[in-house]
């Protein structure tokens, strides 16, 4: 069993984070977050989206003293952790590593854990972004938490 990534998967992630660059901003970004790097404040929605395209889970990490999220995709029977925020913290833009290689510790997180706000900057990265399926899964996440607030 091969341990490489398959070079489509990285050409559609590459593709992703491009079309996500495009629409970072101060209100896709976690409230209060002050930097020169355009996505900085992103991770856990931009992670949404990872998880609304590729599936998986997300995962958490501290980086810098700071709540960093990224994703756990599986592909072809192999688990791989990726980050499309990693720049900024001054690493890649585009992480990918086997599961538990990406960061020294690290922890598989619910979407629960997910609150609101950050799904509601996911949708708009991915309806600024163009990417309608992420968008539409995402506005199904917040309908049912708005669902289950009611009954």
């Amino acid at each position: 069993m091969s341990t490489a990534f398959p070079r489509t998967t990285t050409t559609k992630l590459a593709q992703l984070r491009a079309r996500l660059a495009g629409a970072f901003s101060g209100d896709t970004a976690t409230p209060g977050t002050v930097s020169r790097i355009p996505s900085a404040g992103h991770c856990a929605a931009v992670a949404a989206v990872v998880r609304a395209e590729f599936g998986g889970q997300f995962v958490s990490t501290i980086v810098d003293a700071q709540s960093h999220w990224f994703n756990r995709i599986h592909v072809g029977g192999q688990s791989f952790d990726v980050d499309l925020t990693g720049d900024q913290f001054g690493l890649g833009e585009i992480r990918i590593a086997r599961a538990g290689n990406l960061f020294p510790s690290s922890r598989v997180r619910g979407v629960e854990e997910l609150n609101d706000e950050t799904l509601r900057r996911a949708r708009l990265l991915a309806s600024r972004s163009r990417i309608p399926t992420a968008g539409h899964k995402l506005s199904v996440e917040l309908m049912s938490r708005s669902e289950l607030a009611v009954a």
